[in-house]
């Protein structure tokens, strides 16, 4: 259990030494994306080292939120942005217990390795919208943007 938060520990600490923070913005969709997708490793039931790898894979692509935080910072006025980080830790915070409890009952009656790589294929799906949303909103902000400055 302890791979994914040194993979955690390792991704952050390479994008945070060696990208810069543009780099580090523009690879916030595809490492998002990408953070559930080593769970499909769990598909066929792997054993301790392919559990091992799939969990460090997974933990260090949670360096895109270091990109996340910046978006997040520069999207929230200054007066507010104290107030704001406590309500998103605290929402995250939140869901990701909320989503480990819904796992481990879904773990009471299906095999875990089918929860864990059904998580990989349901967050891969979430994130897929969620980053086609995402896409979306730019391209229309940019063209309001652009309609206003005319």
């Amino acid at each position: 259990m302890c791979a994914l938060p040194v993979g955690t520990i390792a991704g952050e600490l390479f994008a945070g030494s060696f990208l810069s923070a543009a780099t580090r913005s523009r690879i916030v969709l595809p490492l998002a994306v990408a953070s559930v997708l080593p769970y499909l490793l769990y598909a066929p039931r792997p054993g301790v080292a392919l559990a091992a790898v799939a969990l460090l894979l997974a933990g260090a692509t949670g360096a895109y939120t270091l990109g996340l935080d910046a978006w997040f910072v520069a999207a929230v006025p200054e007066e507010r942005r104290g107030r704001a980080m406590t309500l998103m830790t605290a929402g995250m915070m939140t869901v990701q217990g909320v989503r480990m409890a819904g796992a481990g009952l879904a773990a009471e009656f299906v095999p875990v390795h089918t929860v864990v790589a059904g998580t990989g294929v349901l967050g891969t799906l979430c994130l897929l919208v969620a980053a086609v949303e995402l896409r979306a909103t730019e391209r229309r902000d940019g063209a309001d943007r652009h309609m206003t400055s005319r």
